[in-house]
């Protein structure tokens, strides 16, 4: 998702050299570049969609180097497919007739680093890659609307939180007693998940795309 801001014809409402023209719109241009940048981030965390998520908003002026008369703004995601998601509100329904595997604060961690992951899911923490991690096994328990969760013995030492964030846990490989045994949700498998819309993507580009004449006309009378 990319959002592109340009000033139209400022010649027409700026008199001055050339140079001092360029050197308007593009100071202008760059403030709208950051301040549309910022307020897409604040908007991510202010829906409690965390800071990682807030981050992959990046804003670039071009030129990069230099002044022009046509500089533009542009602000776009790393995460373009999150952010249309919950900028329209969306169903995710699971391939195949398969589940969606989502982790409960019980697996220790949401993701594991890249470089340890395999197969095509990236970082994702999946089941089986819980499993490899962990060295412990995983239990389906059916529920009654089609769905299930994947449980773990209750003796399954749960990470410290001071590695909650991470990407990556030591395996743990440890045997519990066979009787009195109870059991911690690890993951919840759901045939589909509704994203309801948090992000007003457009209303925020909107308002700082009206910005860009006085944006301009700021750094000229500076």
């Amino acid at each position: 998702m990319r959002f592109k801001a340009t000033a139209a014809d400022p010649r027409a409402a700026l008199k001055g050299s050339e140079q001092q023209i360029a050197r308007s719109v593009t100071a202008g241009m760059r403030e709208i570049t950051d301040g549309l940048k910022e307020d897409l981030r604040a908007d991510v965390r202010e829906s409690g969609l965390g800071q990682r998520l807030a981050n992959t908003w990046r804003g670039q002026t071009f030129p990069r180097t230099g002044e022009s008369t046509e500089a533009a703004a542009y602000v776009s995601s790393n995460a373009p497919k999150l952010i249309d998601a919950f900028g329209r509100g969306v169903t995710i329904t699971a391939r195949n007739r398969r589940f969606l595997a989502i982790p409960t604060p019980e697996a220790g961690v949401r993701q594991v680093s890249k470089r340890r992951s395999k197969g095509s899911t990236g970082n994702t923490l999946t089941p089986a890659a819980w499993e490899r991690e962990t060295g412990v096994k995983l239990r389906f328990v059916p529920s009654k609307n089609g769905g299930g969760v994947l449980v773990a013995d209750a003796f399954y030492r749960r990470q410290p939180a001071r590695y909650q964030g991470r990407k990556s846990f030591r395996p743990i490989k440890e045997a519990g007693p066979d009787k009195g045994r109870s059991f911690v949700v690890i993951f919840v498998l759901v045939r589909q998940v509704k994203l309801r819309k948090r992000l007003d993507i457009e209303a925020t580009a909107k308002r700082w795309a009206d910005r860009v004449p006085g944006a301009i006309a700021a750094h000229w009378e500076a």
